[in-house]
């Protein structure tokens, strides 16, 4: 009998034991995070290149509660004011506060692909995170507004000033050297049936002007010569190496091929827009890449090997599209050796 008791005993104590731990387990489940306050130290910036470095921005926030003592990881989540996020950039964070540099909150901006120099709205909130098991807590919605830059590299450079648009080189279609090695390149549409023009090294008549021969939009420079000149209104992308001092310009046409448009076959054609000086499509997109290209040709053809920042490479990597739908092209060659585009989805 006594045995048997103590049977009984021990199995109710086990019992207890087993009771004890799944209270215990229960106790130590998550729950859904509190949201917490988000906070920063200003409403407005304004951004300036020349301060790129400057930090600008801070932002703050109490810690998410989900229920047990573990380890909640925070990022910030950045995106274009009445998106509803549709579109963040992700930027993670150690601890309860992150500062961003004007370069940085630059950089995230642009990526956002807000308009430059113009004061739009940018969403910011904290995302709080346990585990992908359970659902993240979002803090409030913080609004800073800010006005962006494009952060253009400042090559050597030369001018084209002409007859195309008054003989003004400030004004004129500017070359840059890629590699800084006298040798130029750069876009200009020229107007006229004939334009006649010449370079210059300076923003204003007070530099080294050069001239020369024109053969079939080609020929040889001289500071002493007649005025350059090339033949047929276009788009025209110009080329000089001082080193040689040779110079040519090859009229362009701009179409977009690849997969994500239709082929590698057959081309999707942009369109000039003389007023803004960039070529623009809407095309429908499925999923693929695609480049741009000039003349139906790859002797002058654009990829994107840095996809975070809007600028285009020569001879590029494919640019990606994973979203399928319509999207407004822009392809911007005005700014030389900062050549960029924008796909924008209907």
């Amino acid at each position: 009998m006594k045995t048997a008791f103590s049977k009984y005993i021990i199995a109710g104590l086990f019992a207890a034991a087993l009771w004890s731990c799944k209270k215990d387990e229960v106790r130590t489940i998550a729950g859904t995070g509190t949201s917490p306050l988000l906070a920063s130290n200003v409403d407005t910036a304004i951004l300036q290149k020349d301060h790129a470095n400057d930090t600008l921005v801070k932002f703050q926030w109490n810690e998410s509660d989900f229920g047990f003592r573990g380890v909640v990881k925070y990022s910030l989540q950045f995106a274009k004011k009445g998106t509803n996020f549709a579109v963040v950039k992700n930027v993670s964070a150690d601890g309860m506060t992150k500062s961003f540099s004007v370069a940085d909150l630059n950089t995230i901006a642009n990526g956002l692909e807000m308009d430059n120099g113009v004061l739009g709205g940018m969403e910011v909130r904290v995302k709080a995170t346990i585990s992908d098991n359970y659902p993240a807590a979002y803090s409030n919605v913080k609004v800073l507004v800010v006005s962006s830059y494009l952060d253009l590299v400042d090559y050597p450079s030369m001018w084209t000033p002409g007859d195309y648009q008054g003989w003004n080189p400030a004004t004129s279609a500017k070359l840059a050297s890629l590699k800084s090695d006298k040798v130029y390149e750069g876009y200009a549409s020229f107007t006229g049936a004939t334009t006649n023009f010449k370079f210059t090294s300076e923003a204003s008549w007070s530099g080294t002007n050069y001239g020369g021969t024109s053969v079939n939009n080609a020929g040889i420079l001289s500071t002493t010569g007649d005025n350059l000149q090339v033949t047929g209104a276009g788009y025209y992308f110009l080329n000089l190496d001082l080193s040689t001092n040779k110079w040519s310009a090859t009229r362009t046409t701009w179409s977009m091929i690849g997969d994500a448009v239709g082929g590698w076959s057959n081309d999707a054609e942009l369109t000039f827009d003389a007023t803004k000086n960039v070529w623009t499509a809407t095309v429908n997109m499925s999923a693929g890449a695609f480049k741009f290209r000039a003349n139906h040709a790859y002797d002058i053809n654009y990829g994107d090997n840095k996809p975070s920042d809007p600028f285009l490479n020569r001879d590029g990597a494919n640019i990606v599209i994973t979203d399928p739908g319509t999207y407004d092209v822009t392809l911007n060659l005005s700014n030389a050796g900062n050549y960029s585009y924008a796909l924008k989805k209907k």
